[in-house]
Order: C-alpha cells, then sequence, then structure tokens
C-alpha cells in the first residue's frame, strides 16, 4: 500500500503559499482578526478579561464607589467560514511521530501501533498519524480498521481532494471479488461517502465524480450515476470513458428514451471532434467499433431509421480509412457502397476501384452492423435495399457457423425482422443457427425472448407443439415473461373447448398480473429517486421544515406493496394440450414421479429440522431446503383446478381484477381477459359447481399428507415474517374442494389462529375466532377462544372492542335468547328476524341451537355475556357492562371472575364525572369484589391465587387514593410470598412460577413515596427489589 502522506506532496507547497498569501493579507489590513489557529488563546484573553471586570467591580460593590464602566467590545470583521486550519504540530507531536514511523520503519508494527494510539489521545487531529495508522493495519492485514483510519484522516483535511480520492479507492480495491453481502455493501457505501466529500472540496473534479457516478452503478442506481456523468462531461465533454458510462447508464434505466438524445449527442461531440482532427484518439481512449455499436443503439431506441443508417455509414467508412468518400453520403437511400461486388458501385461517377482496397468496402462491414443496416433498410420500407444485404447475411451457407458465431445476437435481429414481415419460413434458419451457437458455447444464452420469438416463428408455419413448447420454455425460463404467456394464450383461446379457453384466461390473468408487478417496481424505483433528490435538497435546506422518511420506512411500504401483488410461489406446472395421448401421459408419469422424490426429501430432511449443531443452534440448512421443497409442493397443489372451484382458482392465478392499474398498460391483455370472461361466464340458470372428487391422493400422496404440509409451511412462513403468504396458503386450503370435511376444516382454522397469534394480527384473530363461534355455536369453548386469542395476541385492543366483533356477540347473545325462550314456550319466536341476527350460515347455527335445545343442553352461556361484558367495559361503556355481568352473576353467582369484572365495573362507573350517585357505586362494587376476594381465597389452591385475590383488592383501593387501605393487602401479597419461600415450593411446571410479590413491592414503594414514610421505601427496597 502507497503511503497515504505522500498524498499530499503535490498540495503542501500549494497549501504553503497559501499560508503566505492569508498572511500578507492579514498584515496589510490592521483591523483583521489573528488566525484561527489562536483561537484558544483569544478565547483565554477574553476569560480573563471577564474576571479582572468581575473581581474591580466587586472590590468597587465593597468599598461603596461606583462599578468601573464595561468598554464596549471591538468588533472586528467576521472570520473565513468553513474548517479552521489545523496549528502546526509541537515539538512533542513531531517526537512521537519520529518514533512511530521509526518502528514502523523496523516492522515493529505493534509498537508502532501503542505509539501512535498514545499519539492519537494527545492530538486526535494529527493528520499524519492516523495515515501511518493505517499503514500499520494494512501491512497487519486488518484492511477493516485501516479502512477507517483513512476515512478519519480525511476529515481532517476535508478540503483535500486527493485524500478522499485515496480514502475512495482503496475501500473499491478488489471489490470485484466480493460477493454479494454485507462487506461489500459497507465498503461501496463509504467509497461513495469518499467521493462524495471530493465533490464538496471541488465539485469541478472530474475523477471524483465519475468515482461515485461508478459506484453508483456498483450499487443499481443508475438513474443517479447518470446525473453524475453528465455533470462531468460539463466540464471534459472529450471524455470517451465518460461518455461510454453515461450511455451504458442510459441503457441500464427504466426508460433509457429519456436520455437517448442526450447520449446520442454527447457521442456526437466525440465523432466530430475525431473526424475534425484526423484522428481516432480522443481523451483516455479510442473511438473503437464497440462504441459505434453502442452509438447506433440509441438511434434504434428512438426509432430513427434513416438517421441510424446513414450514421452507419458514415462512421463506418471513417473506421474503415475512406473518411474522404464524402460522396456517398448523396445517396441517402442506396447502399450500394456496401454491396458484396462492385458492380453498382461503378455506376457512381465518383468512385474509383483501385483508390481503396476492396476490404475497406462490402466485406470490410462487421456482420453485425450489417444486420443493422438491414433492419434500418426494412423498416424504413426499403425492400430492394434490405434484400440485398440480406443476401450477404445467409444463414444456410457452408460458412454461416463461423461468420456468425461471434455475433450471434444478430442472428435473433434478423430473425425478428423477418417474422415482423411474416416470413417465418426465412426465419427458421437464422433461429436453428442461433440455437447451435448457444449449444456449442457456454457465452451464449437461449434467454426467454428467443424462445418466445422460436415459438412465433413455429406458430405461423402451423406447427402447434413446436409453438407450445417453445413458450411453455421461456415462461419456465422467466418467470415473469409476459409475451410467452400472452401468445400461448393465443393459442389456447382459438381452441374449442372450454378447458383450453379456461387456461388461456389463467395466462393472461397472469400476464396482467405481472405487469402491475412492474408497474410497482417502477414506482418503486421513482420513489428512491424522490428520496435521494429529497436527501440532497434537504443539505441545503434547514432542518425540520419537514419529516423526511428514513430508508427503513421506505423499504417497508415496498415490502407491503410487493406483498400485495407478489406471491413467491406461484410457479404452477404447466402440461402440454397440443401433444398427443401417449406424450400427455409419460410427461403427466414423470411429473409424479418428481413430486414423489420430492415428497421423500421433505420427510427426509424433518430429522434434520429437528436436529440441533454444536452450538445448540437450529440446523438452518435444513429447514431452508425443507420450505424450498413444501413450497413447490404448495404450488404444485395449488396449480391443479381441479381442486378448486373456478372463481378461487382464477383469483388465485390473478392477484390483480381486471381493469385495475395493469390494464392502464396493456390494452390487448384486457381485451383478451374481458373477451375470455364472457364466454367462460355461465350463462342464465347455470352456475359455476366446484369440481367432485372420487379418488383419495394426488400423484400418489394421501390428501391428509397434503394437508400436513400446507399447514406446516403457512406456519413456516409466519416464523419468516411472511404473514400475508401464510395467510394465503391457509387460504387456499380452506377454498380447496379436497379438504372439505369438518375436521380438516378444523386444523386449517386452528393453523391460521396459530399464525394470525405468532403474527400479532389482531384482525385475524378475531376474524377466524368469529368462524369458531359461529360454525361451533353455541359452546363456551369457542367463546373462550375468542377471549385467549385476543389475550395473548402483542397488539392494541382495537379489534377486540371493534363495532363488527361486538355486533357479532351482540347476534350471538340475542340468538341464544330468542332459542331459549322458543325452546321454553314451545314454537313460539319461530321468526327470529326482529332480534337482527344476521350472520353467515344462519340457518346452519338455528337448526343446531334449536336441536339442543330441544334436548335440554342449551340455555345461556356465562361466557358469552361476559366477554361482551368486557367488550362494554373495554369501551367504557359501564352502564351496559353491568346489565351484562348482572345476567353472567346471576348463572353463576359464585364465579371469582364475574364478581371480579362486576365490582370493578361499578368502580370505574363511579369514577366517571356524570356519576349520580357515587358513594352508592362504590358501596356496590366494594361488595362483589370482596365477595371474589372471599370466594378466590376459599377455592385457592396455590400461593399465587392467594397473593391475586389480595393485589386485587389493594389496586382497586389504590385506584380510589385510599393508600392506607391498598398497603394492607399489598403487605398480605407480600407474607404469601415470604410463606411461599420458606416451603421451597416448586413452580408449577406448565405455566409457570405465579408470583405477584415484586409488583406488589413496587406499588408498596410508591405509596410510600407518595405519604413520605422513606424509612418504609428503603425497607421494602432492601428486601424485594434488589438485583442478586
Amino acid at each position: 500500500m502507497a503511503d497515504p502522506m505522500d498524498i499530499d506532496e503535490a498540495e503542501g507547497l500549494a497549501g504553503r503559499e497559501d499560508s503566505q498569501d492569508d498572511i500578507s493579507s492579514e498584515s496589510d489590513d490592521s483591523s483583521s482578526v489573528v488566525s484561527t489557529a489562536d483561537s484558544d488563546l483569544l478565547e483565554l484573553q477574553a476569560d480573563i478579561a471577564k474576571l479582572d471586570a468581575s473581581i474591580e467591580a466587586f472590590t468597587a460593590a465593597q468599598k461603596g464607589l461606583e462599578p468601573p464602566a464595561s468598554k464596549p467590545r471591538k468588533r472586528g470583521p467576521r472570520g473565513k467560514l468553513g474548517p479552521r486550519k489545523l496549528p502546526k504540530p509541537t515539538p512533542d507531536i513531531l517526537l512521537r511521530l519520529s518514533l512511530a514511523r521509526t518502528a514502523f520503519d523496523a516492522r515493529d508494527y505493534e509498537d508502532a501501533k501503542e505509539r501512535l494510539s498514545e499519539l492519537i489521545l494527545v492530538n486526535p487531529e494529527t493528520y499524519e498519524a492516523w495515515t501511518l495508522l493505517s499503514n500499520v493495519f494494512e501491512e497487519m492485514g486488518n484492511r477493516r480498521e485501516a479502512l477507517q483510519c483513512l476515512i478519519t484522516a480525511a476529515h481532517i483535511q476535508p478540503r483535500n481532494v486527493n485524500v478522499w480520492l485515496h480514502t475512495a479507492m482503496y475501500a473499491l480495491e478488489d471489490i470485484e471479488l466480493l460477493d454479494e453481502g454485507e462487506e461489500r455493501s459497507e465498503r461501496l457505501e463509504i467509497a461513495n461517502m469518499c467521493y462524495s466529500g471530493a465533490i464538496r472540496a471541488n465539485p469541478a473534479n472530474v475523477d471524483a465524480r465519475t468515482g461515485k457516478a461508478d459506484v453508483l452503478m456498483m450499487k443499481g442506481f443508475a438513474s443517479n450515476a447518470l446525473d453524475q456523468y453528465r455533470r462531468a462531461l460539463k466540464h471534459r465533454p472529450l471524455n470517451i470513458r465518460t461518455v461510454r458510462n453515461l450511455a451504458d447508464c442510459t441503457l441500464d434505466t427504466r426508460d433509457p428514451k429519456k436520455g437517448a438524445e442526450e447520449a446520442k449527442v454527447a457521442y456526437q461531440q466525440i465523432i466530430a471532434h475525431c473526424m475534425n482532427k484526423g484522428t481516432m484518439e480522443a481523451e483516455e481512449g479510442e473511438f473503437e467499433w464497440s462504441d459505434l455499436r453502442i452509438y447506433l443503439e440509441f438511434f434504434t431506441i428512438l426509432e430513427q431509421w434513416k438517421d441510424g443508417a446513414r450514421e452507419l455509414k458514415r462512421i463506418s467508412r471513417w473506421l474503415l480509412g475512406r473518411l474522404t468518400e464524402t460522396y456517398w453520403d448523396d445517396l441517402v437511400d442506396d447502399d450500394r457502397e456496401w454491396d458484396a461486388a462492385d458492380d453498382r458501385r461503378l455506376e457512381v461517377p465518383e468512385f474509383v476501384p483501385s483508390r481503396f482496397p476492396d476490404i475497406s468496402y462490402g466485406e470490410g462491414l462487421p456482420i453485425d452492423l450489417r444486420a443493422k443496416l438491414y433492419s434500418y433498410r426494412l423498416k424504413s420500407g426499403l425492400a430492394f435495399e434490405a434484400t440485398m444485404h440480406l443476401k450477404c447475411l445467409d444463414g444456410e451457407g457452408e460458412d454461416a457457423l463461423e461468420r456468425f458465431r461471434d455475433w450471434p445476437d444478430c442472428l435473433k435481429e434478423i430473425g425478428n425482422s423477418l417474422l415482423d414481415q411474416g416470413k417465418a419460413r426465412g426465419a427458421i434458419p437464422y433461429f436453428k443457427l442461433y440455437r447451435q451457437i448457444a449449444n456449442d458455447s457456454e457465452d451464449v444464452a437461449i434467454d426467454s425472448g428467443f424462445l418466445v420469438d422460436q415459438g412465433r416463428c413455429h406458430q405461423m408455419l402451423g406447427d402447434k407443439e413446436a409453438a407450445e413448447e417453445c413458450f411453455i420454455a421461456a415462461i419456465e425460463a422467466d418467470d415473469e415473461n409476459i409475451d410467452g404467456r400472452y401468445e400461448l394464450a393465443k393459442m389456447y383461446e382459438s381452441e374449442q373447448q372450454k378447458d383450453g379457453r379456461e387456461e388461456a384466461l389463467v395466462l393472461v390473468n397472469e400476464a396482467l398480473n405481472l405487469e402491475a408487478l412492474q408497474e410497482q417496481r417502477e414506482e418503486e424505483e421513482r420513489e428512491r429517486e424522490e428520496f435521494n433528490r429529497k436527501i440532497i435538497a434537504s443539505r441545503r435546506k434547514p432542518r425540520g421544515q419537514y419529516r423526511k422518511r428514513t430508508r427503513e420506512e421506505l423499504d417497508e411500504r415496498r415490502q407491503a406493496k410487493r406483498s400485495r401483488n407478489q406471491d413467491p410461489n406461484k410457479r404452477r406446472f404447466m402440461p402440454r394440450r397440443f401433444v398427443d395421448d401417449d406424450k400427455k401421459r409419460k410427461a403427466d408419469e414423470e411429473r409424479s414421479k418428481e413430486i414423489k422424490q420430492m415428497y421423500g426429501k421433505l420427510q427426509s430432511l424433518r430429522p434434520q429440522m429437528a436436529a440441533l449443531d454444536d452450538d445448540g443452534k437450529p440446523n438452518e440448512e435444513a429447514i431452508n431446503s425443507w420450505k424450498d421443497v413444501a413450497g413447490n409442493l404448495v404450488a404444485e397443489f395449488r396449480s391443479n383446478k381441479d381442486f378448486f372451484p373456478w372463481e378461487k382458482y382464477i383469483l388465485y392465478v390473478a392477484s390483480n381484477p381486471v381493469g385495475g392499474a395493469a390494464a392502464r398498460r396493456s390494452t390487448k391483455l384486457t381485451i383478451m381477459a374481458e373477451r375470455l370472461q364472457q364466454t367462460l361466464a355461465p350463462t342464465d340458470g347455470e352456475s359455476f359447481l366446484p369440481p367432485q372428487l372420487s379418488r383419495r391422493d394426488y400423484r400418489g400422496i394421501p390428501f391428509s399428507e397434503w394437508l400436513d404440509i400446507f399447514l406446516e409451511y403457512a406456519l413456516s412462513l409466519v416464523r419468516d415474517k411472511k404473514r400475508k403468504e401464510s395467510y394465503a396458503v391457509c387460504q387456499a386450503a380452506r377454498d380447496s374442494v379436497v379438504f372439505a370435511t369438518r375436521e380438516d376444516t378444523f386444523l386449517i382454522h386452528v393453523a391460521w389462529a396459530s399464525c394470525a397469534v405468532y403474527a400479532g394480527d389482531e384482525e385475524a384473530c378475531v376474524a377466524i375466532a368469529r368462524y369458531f363461534m359461529r360454525d361451533y355455536a353455541p359452546g363456551a369453548d369457542s367463546y373462550r377462544l375468542f377471549a385467549a386469542m385476543s389475550r395473548v395476541c402483542q397488539s392494541p385492543v382495537s379489534w377486540y372492542c371493534s363495532g363488527p366483533a361486538q355486533k357479532f356477540i351482540l347476534r350471538q347473545i340475542k340468538l341464544l335468547d330468542s332459542i331459549a325462550l322458543g325452546g321454553a314456550g314451545g314454537e313460539q319466536n319461530q321468526d327470529t328476524a326482529h332480534t337482527g341476527v344476521v350472520v353467515t350460515s344462519a340457518d346452519t347455527e338455528v337448526s343446531e341451537a334449536q336441536r339442543k335445545a330441544k334436548t335440554g343442553k342449551i340455555g345461556l352461556d356465562v361466557c358469552l355475556l361476559t366477554i361482551y361484558g368486557h367488550i362494554l367495559f373495554t369501551t367504557t361503556s359501564y352502564t351496559y357492562a353491568l346489565s351484562y355481568f348482572a345476567r353472567a352473576a346471576t348463572l353463576d353467582p359464585e364465579n371469582p371472575m364475574i364478581n371480579l369484572s362486576y365490582g370493578l365495573a361499578y368502580i370505574h362507573y363511579a369514577l366517571k364525572r356524570q356519576a349520580t350517585n357515587r358513594q352508592y357505586l362504590l358501596a356496590q362494587g366494594f361488595a362483589f369484589l370482596f365477595k371474589y376476594y372471599d370466594v378466590r381465597l376459599r377455592i385457592a389452591q396455590t400461593s399465587g391465587e392467594r397473593q391475586e385475590a389480595h393485589f386485587n383488592i389493594a389496586r382497586a383501593y389504590s385506584m380510589l387514593g385510599l393508600a392506607h387501605l391498598a398497603v394492607e393487602y399489598y403487605q398480605k401479597v407480600l407474607e404469601e410470598a415470604r410463606k411461599e419461600l420458606r416451603a421451597e415450593a416448586s413452580p408449577d411446571p406448565v405455566m409457570g412460577r405465579e408470583d405477584l410479590a415484586i409488583e406488589a413491592a413496587l406499588n408498596i414503594r410508591g405509596l410510600c413515596f407518595v405519604l413520605e414514610d422513606w424509612e418504609g421505601v428503603q425497607a421494602v427496597t432492601e428486601e424485594w427489589l434488589v438485583l442478586e
């Protein structure tokens, strides 16, 4: 590593000259202040002057004299803003630095590190100490610490551009060898920060701006990098490296068309300069054929076919050494200059055959540029010139493979151009040649775009089987391929069978969903650019004008949007429809074999998931592998439309409805989706009937095992904080006609409830609990489940006491009331419409409840009344809550919970401002509280239950401000705790130890503070509140 101390050698003289200029300017101006390096001395002198003035004033006051008048403070001109100049190092610092350098030269790095650390403690602003310490860490192999030292040194000299640039380059050393991860991101961020510091020190420094742009490109911020390259070009418009990077950024942006004209003009400046100078040399490089190819891309983006052809011919002529033959420019729509033979060129009077070698004409034009020129002429409507170029681009000749081996992409361009002209048979040789080159070379890939083009070619020729295979292969190669889905949907729509049209609708909806996802990503990119612009603008604005969103908030917002539009498990198996029956059967057998292998792997991973590693941690590798396999199995099951009603299946494959955001972007997809929906819509009197299944397994796996996979996978997703995805898996299991039995539905909702509780989603907890209360009504266990789920969910009680939940519970109460009255009085009150019972599956509920009423197994439920009372209690509707607690107390007068709730409702009501008879309400409340107290002590079996009774009474007294009564019952809690400690009782093995001693001691201490009982505070703190 080079010594960073040598970086400033070029600027050392300039710095000393600046210092001399400052000193001379200060000496010339009598009113100027001293150097900012003496600011500490000035402050000391000012403090001494203030102390002297204070002493004089005190002395004068003691002697009865007038205090001396203070002299007005002279204010000189304000000093220069910015970082102050560092003082010269003292001899002690220089000595320490010399000893450290001697130790470094002797390779005694530990001694050098220790001496430099001591020096930094004495004066942290010693620049040379930090740079030398960076060298020490570098030699010791600690690059991270070395980089941090360089960053500190750069902040000590913030106006030194070279220091910032050196630190940035050090951070980027061997960055290409690092994989994507935290270290790479950290080093890129540091390099970005250093280049920004260099730009602040010198905004005109091109190296700083281009370096910052390069880092932004590595981070994926093409738009921001583009802005830096633009600013760099203002200072060096003829720098070809910057122009190339500008072009690359433009092509990588979301909309290359916006910056295409600017990049094209930048290249034109380089080209004009080189042509005028008669050389290909530019700043930091030469103009090459690759630059011409990039330059022509912008004509293609802007659809300037004729201009692109003109520039291609003109610049190619220059690169081939025929710059003086400008007469060819007069032949605008004629390309005879690039014919293989001289026949047409001889018709031009200015042409001299022997003036330039033949290789500088037709044969000298690179084959990919000839393909580009062919495409330009074909799109410009010049069919004859295009045909002449196509003769030179023969894809079936003996040397075709060797000619196109280095330029395989031009084969796709030629084939696409022929397809656009409806010449599919002529495009076949080029596509075959491209596939042959791709099979022989690892650098050439058969991408989804090529597969779609080849499928279109087979479709035009009537080979539906080959076209279907290509389109499906394109979709499998790229999950987000839209063109392949659209072309395949057109093929399936042309079928007369309903299954084909259904599959076409599925494909179109998938394509619409993918377009919406792409639009969402573009919106995220716009938000990120806007965020970065606000960050830059905030540096120029005073703080406190507005609250800026943090990157974490922006990422959470993106994740929330992405979870609504994207499901990571929507990779479904697509069977072939245009193959014969034997191929279909073989493909189905192979797929079944694959699924069985995946299921076997899933079973083999279970023991590995349960095992712990040497550190006592779970086997993350096995867990992740299990999740991948389970996700693929779930996707396989969900892709079978025989297992779902059609309306549910179509919702699964298309999460965006027709007419949404995607409809604004693709009219052809929207029109096709609407047409297919109208075709598949049921006629009058018909409806979508759910499929009927007679089998008990799928792909050789029983349906019960499939259900286990669904539920376990949902639980694994929620543990990974993928709440919406886990809900989607549970929803799919519930919608399936396979899992329609009561036992399966019960298991699905139990797993769903577990996911909601784990995610802390109170809304989902309440919704699932309502299912149990509805489908298993009447039953105390379902009501208890509702209360338990709302309790264990770590979120506010907004959904527990919300309007929908409150109305649902009230309907349940009215339903039981009406049935109980109807059962007691014969068949009266059969019309229950006046009760307001409007619930899903109401007829089932009423019939089930009436059946129990006839057998005498139904009555008013205490849990239901108490829950509704608690909901009203939570919303501070104490008067209404008292009536329901009274009904519950009538049914179960010895229930501690009911009496406690009843008493607290009275006390809280008494504390309201509108209470009419507060004394009566308090008396009633404590009557029920002490009834609870007596019952709880009588039935208590553990010390924790007795502590609970004492504690609740103490809290009630404390709430009323009766501290002396509250302390008495808090003391009883502590007495129970002392007895338990003396007995050394073992804790409960299930729920743990119930002990309220700490809470009681803390409350006693607070009450003692209020009563100013300091001895009591000390005593209770020393006994109960000291950490051991």
